[in-house]
């Protein structure tokens, strides 16, 4: 690797995320627009620069259309969940169902945004907990833009140690360690959790309403962070799988109690917050008695479902095991660029009835036949929701295939690790503070923490080993990285906006999610730089 590693190579390695950054920030450009000429960028220099043959590339563009499909099959039934949700008018006696729960709206937003999608990112993950609370924070009045924006941040602490801590047993595979490292490397990773949630929960009350809407937050946000974190450090030690989802579920339980405070109880004292409407967005029923016939658990069946189908397939092992069986993939054969680069021969599948997206799938069927039964779906019902959907998911289907094939190009052409080892030689003695930017820059590319272990796990681990530093808290900062990029990652920001009702707004996401990643980043990194 090092005989390739130059400034020049560097620059062309980072040119295609540049010209993101440039096109979704600078130039508003949504990331349908951007993300096939970041994918063009990526290609072109591997096949000159980086000496790659055209077999390699389209192999590596294969691998990406592969993942992006299965992105693509949670996005689209995201969209279908929520479409469904929109045509039969439940957004609005949940939105008054929440406001009866606590008038509070920072409570509401704190619930919904930080919360409930910490806790679907402890059963699901993979963009879910985006797709779904976005549009629920619509429904409540919150502006579109920061109805994606909220979620992106209040998840992230969670994408280590949640979806049955899936970015975190992969750590653990690609960097070999015995179970005691493995014991010492969860600690740190779950230290720097703990940034991340409460650093979520304090900056959706920034959000809200600046210093006074963090002063009227702590009292729901240090407890609530003290459970996501405490538990999250806690279970870190006891069951790697189950972590996320003990840490998240318990939170959700305790917001039902904070909510009850008395100063939770009245409205909130911040009159006019930035993020939300003047008149909360929930649709407008047609019929407004059939909406409060509907009440609030009717209107929350779709997601109820979607938690029904998750717990009885996920946590019972018979029943997981019967489905698991049923998987289909790809194999792809060994490459090497002309520089010496290589890819090991690799074989991928996916147990279809177990992915997220088919959950999310089952949750809008069954939302839709329990709607239909109550009345409060009209005539042409199917045809509008398979209509909206349909026209929603074009853009995200460009969109998300060209970001994920750019980055298996740029990874399987060694380009992402030339990135990796040109920051860490520019870094010298102050590498751990950079260590977590090498997750979030892994996250960003692969819009996964997981994917982000996998590529640069390995990489983080070799160099604090020949650096002589703390391994163990170098890779902690690795994946706690990786969960602060989710708040970036182009393929979550996509599954907001998309199911919000913005797509074409990710650079205005961006704008926002870019300063308070890197922040959380920099906190990280510093406390990294201590201990290492």
């Amino acid at each position: 690797m090092e005989s390739y590693v130059s400034g020049l190579n560097w620059l062309i390695a980072f040119l295609p995320i540049a010209a993101l950054l440039i096109l979704m920030i600078g130039f508003r450009w949504g990331a349908a627009e951007a993300g096939p000429i970041g994918w063009a960028l990526a290609t072109v220099a591997a096949l000159t620069v980086y000496r790659a043959p055209l077999t390699l590339v389209a192999l590596e563009s294969v691998k990406g259309l592969w993942a992006a499909f299965l992105i693509l099959y949670i996005v689209i039934s995201a969209i279908l969940i929520y479409e469904v949700t929109q045509e039969a008018d439940a957004f609005e006696p949940f939105r008054r169902g929440i406001e009866r729960f606590s008038p509070n709206r920072l409570i509401q937003i704190l619930a919904f945004g930080w919360v409930f999608a910490s806790f679907l990112q402890g059963i699901t993950g993979f963009g879910v907990p985006i797709a779904v609370a976005a549009p629920l924070l619509v429904g409540i009045g919150v502006r579109p833009l920061y109805a994606v924006i909220i979620p992106l941040v209040g998840h992230a602490w969670n994408n280590t140690f949640g979806t049955l801590a899936v970015a975190w047993l992969t750590l653990k595979e690609v960097t070999n360690l015995s179970e005691a490292d493995a014991a010492v490397t969860a600690l740190y990773a779950a230290g720097f959790v703990w940034i991340i949630s409460i650093s979520g929960g304090l900056l959706v009350c920034w959000l809200y309403g600046r210093l006074a809407g963090v002063r009227e937050g702590l009292l729901a946000v240090i407890p609530i962070s003290l459970v996501q974190g405490g538990l999250t450090i806690t279970l870190s030690q006891w069951n790697d799988t189950i972590n996320g989802f003990i840490a998240s579920i318990v939170a959700f339980a305790l917001i039902f109690v904070i909510g009850k405070l008395p100063q939770y109880q009245r409205p909130s004292r911040i009159a006019r917050s930035p993020i939300f409407t003047e008149v909360p967005r929930g649709q407008v029923a047609l019929d407004d008695e059939r909406q409060l016939d509907m009440g609030v658990h009717r209107a929350f069946t779709p997601y109820y479902s979607l938690l029904g189908l998750t717990f009885g397939i996920l946590l019972i092992d018979p029943v997981k095991n019967v489905l698991e069986f049923f998987r289909f993939g790809l194999s792809f054969p060994e490459t090497e660029t002309g520089l010496g680069f290589s890819n090991a021969s690799t074989e991928t599948s996916v147990t279809i009835f177990t992915h997220a997206g088919s959950f999310l799938l089952g949750a809008a069927v069954i939302g839709y036949l329990v709607f239909a039964t109550m009345g409060a779906m009209r005539p042409g019902s199917l045809r509008r929701v398979g209509g909206r959907t349909l026209e929603k998911s074009v853009p995200s289907i460009i969109a998300v295939s060209a970001l994920v094939t750019m980055s298996f190009v740029l990874r399987g052409t060694g380009q992402a690790e030339v990135l990796a080892y040109g920051v860490a030689e520019f870094a010298g003695s102050a590498y751990p503070f950079l260590s977590p930017y090498i997750g979030i820059l892994g996250a960003f590319m692969t819009s996964s923490n997981l994917a982000s272990n996998a590529l640069f796990g390995s990489f983080q681990q070799v160099t604090a080993q020949v650096a002589n530093l703390n391994e163990f808290s170098i890779l902690g900062a690795q994946t706690a990285g990786g969960a602060a990029g989710n708040m970036i990652a182009p393929g979550n920001v996509l599954l907001g906006t998309t199911t919000a009702g913005i797509l074409g707004k990710e650079g205005e996401v961006l704008k926002v999610t870019l300063p308070l990643a890197l922040l959380i980043g920099a906190v990280i990194g510093l406390v990294a730089l201590i201990v290492a």
